[in-house]
């Protein structure tokens, strides 16, 4: 990083913003391009996780190659008389599964829909998580900047 001074990589740091962005920004590997999607997600136990349709270009993807880069920001300021932007932000790669066993996917999707406050039955039936598709991501590596309006 360049700006070595708002370099944090506390996990204390990913764990805060984590559960403050509100949507994760997921890069898929493919043949010719990557190909990026935002999707709602829950840090659980130090892995991401996230739901989808079971079925769709994301998936596929995944379950042909599971390598993904990932990205979330919080606090985004934009200064506009100092022309710069502040912000807290995390940056990583991991493998993507998709989930296949029913407590797993219970325990995430149950997690999600805590986070984000869903009216859902909690904890999700059966019958729905046979419905619905999670994955979880492996973390590889992250690297976090935090760069607050304060450090001017």
């Amino acid at each position: 990083m360049r700006q070595s001074q708002w370099e944090c990589n506390d996990p204390a740091f990913f764990r805060q913003l984590f559960s403050q962005a509100e949507t994760l920004f997921l890069s898929i590997a493919t043949e010719e391009h990557p190909y990026v999607v935002p999707v709602n997600f829950v840090y659980l136990d130090g892995k991401l996780y996230f739901h989808s349709s079971p079925k769709g270009t994301k998936m596929e993807l995944i379950a042909r190659d599971g390598r993904v880069g990932f990205s979330v920001a919080a606090d985004v300021e934009i200064a506009r008389k100092k022309s710069t932007t502040y912000y807290k932000s995390v940056c990583g790669t991991g493998r993507a599964t998709i989930v296949e066993d029913i407590a797993e996917k219970g325990k995430a999707l149950d997690a999600i829909a805590e986070r984000y406050g869903a009216s859902c039955p909690r904890p999700t039936p059966e019958a729905v998580l046979r419905n619905v598709g999670i994955v979880r991501i492996d973390v590889a590596a992250m690297t976090g900047k935090n760069r607050p309006p304060h450090q001017d």
